[in-house]
């Protein structure tokens, strides 16, 4: 049978590019036939090799608003899908247009975060999304905390979860090999309200004055226009850190490798701001892979991928004063750091796209009780 894999992006530099990009990687190896409907746009080489594409309308160059991005693709779509069999959408913007294209065919549907809750959106976003998510054959997650908030928000129970992984070779050790600097706290992603970056600084502050030599780096693209970077700018000022603090803007992929290998301890303690939350929390695997430990925050997915106490520290949510524990556990004591750290190499190690491809292929195999690819222990 074939499978068409809808995505914005394969580009492995964002989230969801990542996200879509492994998974149809893994499908195609796993010997499903895929067709890629994407808008085209940055991907690796492999992915744009696969002979199989077809285009449509990118929403992040257009609008993201569900009912106008139904207008602008549901012709693209239509002709897209002619001849196949089953349809995955995997980013929520999409979902209404792809739902109503796909028309009996089997549907599956990603939810990777915010966008995946109706009732964060207007009234006829919600609706329509609404739709698209019953209208699916299976609705599945990215972590168990999303599924949890969709299930809570929709009432939907025809759900289940796949997760996100990484590919530990990508993030080995630098050569030369850089050791660890001490007292060096890393926070990885664009800043926003739901990272809690904010919360990281202020317990930094207080670090700052119990570890002397430790400093405090955001890596990851902002936008100067951003009302929070300018809340983290002001803040940074009012503590009196700006030679302690830096926010280093966009870095290539060996360049944030060298930051985890360097930093002491990275620290996401995500948190849920209104209906804002965060979906997984790659970067705490990624960190893993480069033999960093982690502090994270509870309530979020990061209790699915941090084991308290082994392979990582959680702490609640927006308690400053709990994550300056932390991090100071962590700075001050060598035997804590090299137990967490090789607990989250452990923790990356298994957390294989190459798993969450099989975990996938059953997803589908078991929604239309039928093999989607040759040789398939469904065959027969």
């Amino acid at each position: 049978m074939k499978l068409a894999i809808v995505a914005d992006e394969l580009d492995p530099s964002n989230g969801w590019g990542r996200y879509a990009g492994e998974l149809a990687r893994g499908l195609i190896a796993a010997g499903v036939d895929v067709r890629l409907v994407t808008p085209g746009g940055a991907m690796p080489d492999d992915l744009r090799a696969h002979p199989d594409h077809a285009p449509i309308p990118s929403f992040r160059q257009g609008t993201p608003h569900f009912a106008r991005l139904l207008a602008r693709t549901i012709r693209p779509l239509w002709r897209a899908l002619r001849g196949v069999d089953a349809v995955h959408c995997m980013v929520e913007p999409y979902a209404p247009a792809v739902a109503l294209a796909a028309g009996r065919r089997p549907l599956f549907v990603s939810l990777v975060g915010t966008y995946s809750v109706p009732s964060s959106r207007d009234w006829l976003e919600s609706r329509l999304l609404r739709w698209a998510m019953h209208r699916a054959r299976r609705l599945i997650a990215i972590s168990r905390y999303t599924e949890q908030r969709v299930r809570r928000d929709t009432g939907f129970t025809h759900t289940t979860v796949v997760p996100l992984a990484v590919r530990a070779a990508e993030f080995a050790a630098p050569d030369p090999p850089v050791a660890p600097e001490p007292g060096l706290v890393l926070a990885v992603g664009e800043p926003k309200p739901r990272k809690g970056f904010d919360v990281a600084l202020e317990a930094f502050a207080a670090v700052r004055a119990r570890v002397p030599r430790s400093r405090f780096v955001i890596v990851g693209p902002y936008a100067r226009s951003s009302s929070f970077v300018a809340r983290l700018h002001e803040r940074i000022h009012a503590l009196g850190l700006e030679d302690d603090v830096i926010l280093t803007g966009a870095v290539s992929h060996d360049e944030l490798v060298g930051w985890y290998a360097r930093a002491s301890v990275v620290v996401m303690p995500y948190r849920s701001v209104g209906r804002d939350f965060e979906g997984f929390g790659l970067v705490l695997l990624e960190a893993g892979a480069c033999g960093a430990p982690v502090i994270s925050s509870r309530d979020s997915p990061a209790e699915e991928i941090v084991a308290h106490g082994e392979s990582g520290l959680l702490v609640p949510p927006g308690d400053v004063t709990a994550l300056e524990s932390a991090i100071v556990r962590v700075l001050t004591s060598p035997d804590d750091r090299r137990r967490l750290a090789n607990g989250n190499r452990a923790r990356a190690a298994d957390m294989t796209w190459e798993r969450s491809t099989a975990q996938l292929i059953d997803v589908y195999e078991q929604s239309l009780d039928r093999p989607i690819r040759p040789g398939s222990r469904r065959d027969g």
